[in-house]
């Protein structure tokens, strides 16, 4: 009866082991409700035009079940310029059959990074226009390698230290357990 019992405890926490290594696996069983209404994508004839020129924005909206959103209406608004200049012309827009709208950006006089936002309902997206494009931009700092972005193996390999750190520890447990009672 107490070997059963050992073994039942060591049963449980390998059990345990693997509950944590399996909570900590990035992109498991996850959901967004409500769920999504569909996506929209924004982007851009030329991501680095010259100090006063004009750019077209291009607005693309599906279903969640990739079909074009005809006759939804979309506003276009400036949320970072350099100067005090830049503007989007016309609008709102409303997509056409192909879910499609366009309207246009001029970038001002003072060059820089200038973001812009469609707004879409319920949906929106943000790009990017570096005016004058001589002057660099910097990227933010978003981490290093090839899986710095999906979260590396770093949870991975932290589960299976826990699992791995729980199974050894059952298992010195009973083995010290076996030798007092020897």
């Amino acid at each position: 009866m107490r070997g059963m019992w050992r073994w039942a405890r060591g049963g449980t926490v390998l059990a345990l082991g693997a509950l944590v290594a399996w909570m900590a696996i990035p992109g498991g069983a996850q959901a967004q409700y409500p769920p999504p209404t569909g996506s929209v994508t924004l982007s851009v004839s030329s991501a680095t035009p010259a100090v006063g020129q004009s750019v077209v924005l291009g607005v693309q909206i599906v279903s969640p079940t990739g079909a074009p959103v005809a006759d939804a209406s979309c506003s276009f608004a400036i949320t970072q310029q350099p100067g005090t200049d830049a503007y989007v012309v016309a609008g709102p827009v409303s997509t056409d059959a192909a879910g499609m709208a366009e309207a246009t950006l001029n970038v001002g006089s003072t060059p820089g990074l200038i973001n812009v936002k469609a707004q879409c309902g319920e949906l929106s997206a943000l790009t990017s226009v570096v005016a004058g494009a001589a002057q660099t931009v910097a990227l933010p700092a978003t981490g290093e390698g090839s899986m710095a972005s999906s979260g590396g193996s770093f949870p991975w390999l932290v589960a299976l230290a826990a699992g791995v750190g729980l199974a050894l520890a059952a298992v010195g447990a009973r083995r010290v357990g076996s030798r007092r009672r020897s």
